[in-house]
């Protein structure tokens, strides 16, 4: 581990002082966020051993590149040790960066690590600095503190959303459009801000920054605060924008000035991320209780089978696609004999285990994502079975008969001292138009015949000549019973 983080940290901070921040390392330095977010992800007792290679790593370049002795150095790495330590002390670990957030009381705890870390570490640096190189204080404590606590600001958020499924959600293939697009408005917005000197545009910058936080989340503020940084010290370095060319006679340098203006804008944006946040996952959470909901509202509650709502739905949209195809849909009607007087013998606690065992028998002979078992009230259930014919619901129905007398759950008010089932069941190529209570009422029929017959069996009406050889209904069911027969007549032609 010494090894590997003291080569990853030696590159890194070569790269950084020869070839992107040169001479402009005073207003910002980031490694020490990379440093305090993967203290933040990993267990205490692995931070000794990674702050050597990291202290180590990062003390070997600043050697290379800058006129420091060892000595000098060394005290300057435990400046550097301590600044991150402090800063990884008083924030909560992060297992994810969602959890994170939620820690409560985060942004005080931030702004205390951010203002205790490189403040205290920047204390002892500027001691350090005056004596050996005679730096002023203030100078000497400015370079270092404030160039830290920005870095850690704007690096840190970056590193702890790099292995989160925010980022990753930024850079599917769906979203990578949009993901481009609002950082590069956040980016070239960036570039025009600090690329100006004539127009005071300064003031863009925050609606630029939470444009990104409103459109990609946590995650993508991190990238853009990340790039933003660089952009601005690349075209401020160079007297250019609104901190380039800055007045010599004031008592605030323009570097101090540029941090100045960066950690305002990241002092708010971090509180108004995590309103962006909240707000999502209260959205979130909304989707999925309507979602809950939705599923409980079609759901019985004693058995958790589809209820009488759910399935006149099904029935609707299976009605719908068969006249359409042409194809059979079949009803089977079951329901327990004799339960009035199970639940007189045995009560209504043992009844409603009873109904719970019987709807898990039905659902177990079921096999097909399209084949829908219900509760169709009090102890009555239904199954549709789109797509299948008379001969193989009858099949069906057999087999529920059977599971059902296998239960061997006792009812010595029954014949068979057995719970036992009747089952009506039909068969019909639907025609388009509303059809489907009679469908409903056919094979209800179908269930009383089965009841008058004598109980635990099956029976079926799928003829018009077995429609009218049934008992006729009573006179409020005559007209049902003429679309019936149409339909009926319908279907033998």
């Amino acid at each position: 581990m010494v090894a590997a983080f003291a080569i990853i940290y030696f590159v890194v901070d070569v790269a950084l002082n020869m070839f992107a921040f040169a001479d402009g390392w005073t207003i910002i330095w980031p490694l020490n966020g990379v440093t305090v977010a993967l203290l933040l992800m990993r267990p205490r007792s692995s931070w000794l051993w990674m702050l050597l290679g990291v202290e180590i790593g990062t003390g070997v370049g600043e050697c290379l590149i800058e006129d420091f002795s060892p000595g000098m150095e060394f005290f300057q790495r435990i400046c550097s040790a301590i600044e991150v330590v402090i800063c990884a002390w008083l924030l909560p670990p992060c297992t994810t960066v969602d959890q994170w957030l939620r820690v409560p009381k985060i942004f005080r705890k931030v702004v205390v690590a951010l203002m205790l870390g490189p403040g205290i570490s920047g204390v002892l640096a500027a001691i350090l600095f005056h004596v050996a190189k005679g730096q002023p204080y203030l100078v000497a404590f400015n370079n270092w503190a404030t160039a830290d606590g920005l870095g850690i600001a704007a690096t840190m958020p970056l590193v702890l959303s790099a292995r989160s499924p925010q980022m990753q959600a930024l850079f599917k293939p769906q979203a990578l459009p949009r993901t481009l697009l609002v950082l590069g408005l956040v980016f070239a917005g960036t570039a025009v801000v600090f690329s100006v000197s004539r127009y005071p545009l300064v003031f863009l910058l925050y609606p630029l920054l939470l444009l990104a936080d409103s459109q990609l989340a946590f995650a993508g503020s991190a990238i853009a605060v990340a790039g933003v940084c660089p952009i601005a010290m690349y075209f401020t370095t160079r007297s250019m924008g609104p901190f380039g060319e800055w007045p010599a006679d004031l008592w605030v340098p323009g570097n101090m000035a540029l941090q100045i203006f960066f950690a305002f804008h990241m002092t708010a944006l971090f509180p108004a991320s995590v309103l962006f946040m909240e707000r999502r996952t209260m959205a979130e959470e909304l989707r999925a209780s309507n979602a809950r909901l939705t599923v409980l509202a079609a759901m019985d509650g004693l058995t958790g089978i589809a209820n009488r709502r759910s399935f006149d739905e099904r029935l609707n949209e299976e009605w719908r696609r068969a006249s359409r195809l042409r194809a059979p849909l079949s009803i089977a009607m079951i329901d327990l004999d004799n339960f009035k007087q199970f639940n007189d013998l045995y009560g209504h606690v043992a009844g409603d285990k009873c109904l719970r065992a019987v709807a898990d028998v039905l659902v177990s002979q079921i096999h097909r994502p399209e084949d829908v078992v219900a509760r169709f009230g009090g102890e009555e259930f239904a199954m549709l079975l789109p797509n299948t014919n008379a001969e193989g619901t009858a099949l069906v129905a057999e087999r529920i008969r059977k599971a059902v007398v296998d239960l061997g759950v006792s009812h010595l008010g029954s014949t068979w001292e057995v719970v036992t089932v009747s089952i009506g069941h039909t068969t019909l190529i639907p025609v388009h138009g509303d059809g489907q209570s009679e469908f409903i009422q056919l094979a209800d029929t179908a269930l009383y015949q089965a009841k008058h017959a004598g109980r635990n069996r099956v029976e079926t009406l799928t003829s018009l000549a077995a429609l009218q050889a049934a008992q006729a209904p009573s006179d409020g069911g005559t007209s049902s019973r003429n679309r019936l027969l149409r339909i009926l007549g319908r279907n033998e032609r």
